[in-house]
């Protein structure tokens, strides 16, 4: 192989070998799901879209479904814009909630909601039947806490190659 051949090669590898490390360590938001004592059960890229994921589960008293919807907020932040929920009961939205209220499909809808979390801390029970939607499939919370029932959940800007390296859903 001529100098020139060597060189050009050489120059090839180095820049692919730039564009992967760039790729490996520029950042993206994700979902994290911690257990109780702290350890990531799961990792989920956020895609940007809406929702960011949504939290279902079974009202342990109506026994009625309800879900609340998420998006990503300013520097890491976790913002409620919407619930869904059939009934009434303890826990469930009652008053001025902020947003609009409307009847669909025999469900209270409250959409416009704008709460903000840092983190969303919640215990799952078999009788709850959590889940987990986020990036078009849905996954039961307790089967990511590996027998556990605590789960703290955040949004965290992570490298791609954590992402590569990590768990990234069940």
């Amino acid at each position: 192989m001529t100098r020139a051949g060597r060189r050009a090669g050489f120059l090839v590898a180095a820049a692919a070998f730039a564009a992967a490390a760039v790729l490996l360590l520029a950042r993206h938001d994700c979902l994290v799901v911690r257990t109780g004592s702290g350890r990531i059960a799961a990792l989920f890229p956020l895609k940007g879209e809406e929702p960011a994921f949504v939290i279902s589960w079974r009202h342990s008293v109506t026994k009625e479904p309800c879900a609340e919807y998420f998006r990503t907020g300013e520097r890491g932040a976790i913002e409620l814009y919407r619930t869904v929920f059939k009934g009434l009961g303890a826990g469930l939205p009652f008053a001025d909630e902020g947003g609009t209220v409307s009847l669909r499909d025999g469900a209270i809808v409250i959409d416009g909601m704008k709460r903000t979390f840092m983190r969303i801390d919640l215990i799952a029970l078999p009788l709850t039947e959590h889940r987990l939607r986020v990036g078009g499939s849905e996954h039961e919370l307790l089967g990511l806490l590996d027998g556990g029932h605590r789960a703290a959940l955040t949004i965290e800007r992570m490298p791609w190659g954590r992402l590569l390296l990590a768990r990234a859903g069940p």
